[in-house]
């Protein structure tokens, strides 16, 4: 959720691929199948059914209205239904499949694309690929494939790579087990603190200048939703920039910070500047915070029994092999604590 905050829909691809690339968190990649990889499955099912219903529907009809009726629907069908694995992108003789797409997806934490319409997120990964690909041919004629620093960084992503393949093998069977999820639930529940959660508007934009112009019509009067719907680019602006509610524990520092002194309908007089661009935020309501329905809190629970396992299973690896630990200057380490061996995973 808080990832929504902080990411807009043009940078989601960079942000992704980046991820790959650099490592990120390990939990983020045992995702078992996209939920935007579903809905689309789903549309397409949905799309076949209506055509069937509307068949039907038409036999009634007189013979050139069902005529005109069916060929019509027969062009929309042509368009919505989709047949085998089709080819979505293709530059000179290189081509790429809707499965390579799909693929993607499955790689893509939930919240990161909530708001993010299937088709509009299929787009995105979509043309991922084709910038992927330019940029690769150019570096490769470049010679960057031939650097040492390239030969390194490639041996680096291997390793992460096999390192996040044997996680995914080892763990995400375990947090897609439907008893370990409820187990996890009850544990939560127990866990539970009660907080405070802000129902947080925002508007993402990319200069400070155009910070700056939101702020001047904000404080004219302008409405904060038909902004955000205007000017946004986060992922939020089709819901006139709405996030829905966060509790104060989750906000990054620099936003908690500014957030927490507002009240109820008031905004931040300055934007707050990140790697992402300029953020204005709104409090739209502030309640107390309360335990979320197990069916929401799946994908938590998921991450959380990763990690705790992820833990587990490196405290038992590590028990295998002899571990030395030393210092900048050379100097043996000294044994950490426990609550630093758990925290290591994060």
């Amino acid at each position: 959720m808080i990832l929504r905050i902080c990411c807009a829909v043009t940078a989601l691809s960079a942000a992704f691929l980046a991820s790959q690339v650099e490592g990120g968190a390990l939990k983020d990649f045992f995702t078992k199948k996209g939920q935007s990889e579903t809905k689309i499955e789903e549309q397409n099912a949905s799309s076949e059914s209506n055509e069937a219903t509307e068949d039907s529907s038409n036999k009634s009809e007189t013979a050139e209205s069902d005529k005109k009726g069916s060929s019509d629907k027969k062009e929309a069908g042509e368009k919505k239904k989709i047949v085998g694995d089709p080819i979505v992108l293709r530059v000179g003789k290189k081509e790429w499949r809707r499965s390579q797409v799909l693929a993607d997806m499955r790689l893509i934490p939930p919240q990161l694309i909530q708001g993010i319409s299937p088709d509009k997120l299929f787009e995105m990964l979509r043309d991922q690929k084709l910038n992927a690909y330019l940029m690769v041919e150019q570096a490769k004629k470049a010679g960057l494939d031939r650097t040492k620093e390239f030969v390194e960084r490639v041996e680096q992503f291997k390793e992460e790579l096999l390192a996040r393949l044997f996680l995914m093998r080892e763990l995400a069977p375990k947090a897609e087990n439907e008893s370990v999820l409820k187990a996890r639930y009850t544990k939560y529940l127990v866990e539970f603190k009660k907080g405070k959660e802000f129902q947080i508007l925002h508007i993402m934009i990319a200069t400070e200048d155009e910070a700056k112009s939101i702020l001047a019509s904000l404080a004219k009067g302008e409405d904060f939703a038909k902004l955000a719907k205007d000017k946004s680019l986060a992922p939020s602006k089709d819901k006139g920039g709405d996030e829905g509610y966060i509790p104060v524990d989750l906000m990054p520092p620099q936003i908690k910070d500014k957030l927490i002194l507002l009240k109820t309908g008031e905004y931040t007089k300055e934007a707050i500047k990140t790697e992402n661009g300029y953020h204005i935020f709104k409090v739209g309501e502030i309640r107390e915070t309360a335990p979320q329905k197990y069916e929401d809190a799946i994908p938590m629970l998921k991450q959380t029994i990763m990690h705790e396992e992820m833990v587990k299973l490196i405290d038992r690896l590590e028990k295998q092999v002899k571990v030395e630990r030393f210092n900048e200057d050379g100097t043996p380490a000294a044994p950490r604590p426990a609550a630093q061996q758990t925290n290591r995973a994060q």
